[in-house]
């Protein structure tokens, strides 16, 4: 009786267990994400909306001129992997290597994250240094919105 109380007991965890990594898989799956990436001077404006299926750039302030490009699907999985690695309780007091931005002599960059409805937005950093923890997925989606030139 013992044992097949034991078997019972170990069946339905197992259970539960798979049914829990199912939902975890699913939901990542059904989520809604978007990378914004953007870096601005005086006279000069980027902004890269990268989504599943396409990469928006605007060329200025005012969002009228832009670009579309398509997105590769092994480019976006490899963003979403960058993008589970960040941890986003830290993400918008991530402190910038370096302040050349303050005196004109480099682009501000700064990085938005929207994950269905709830947005992270990072803190002002120098385009081309941007602090650690969110560095690789910064040069991921310079990678697939400006393509190979600045890449390493």
């Amino acid at each position: 009786m013992k044992i097949l109380l034991t078997f019972f007991c170990i069946t339905i965890l197992s259970t539960q267990c798979v049914s829990n990594k199912l939902d975890k898989q699913s939901n990542n799956d059904n989520r809604k994400v978007a990378m914004i990436y953007k870096y601005y001077t005086r006279g000069f404006y980027r902004e890269h909306h990268v989504q599943q299926n396409k990469v928006k750039t605007f060329l200025d302030y005012a969002k009228i001129k832009f670009t579309t490009r398509e997105v590769v699907p092994i480019d976006w999985a490899k963003a979403l992997d960058l993008l589970n690695k960040i941890d986003f309780k830290e993400f918008e007091n991530l402190e910038a290597p370096s302040n050349d931005r303050h005196t004109d002599k480099i682009q501000h960059g700064e990085l938005t994250i929207k994950i269905n409805t709830s947005t992270f937005r990072s803190r002002s950093f120098d385009h081309g240094n941007p602090p650690d923890q969110i560095k690789a997925l910064v040069t991921h989606l310079l990678y697939m919105s400006e393509g190979d030139a600045i890449q390493k």
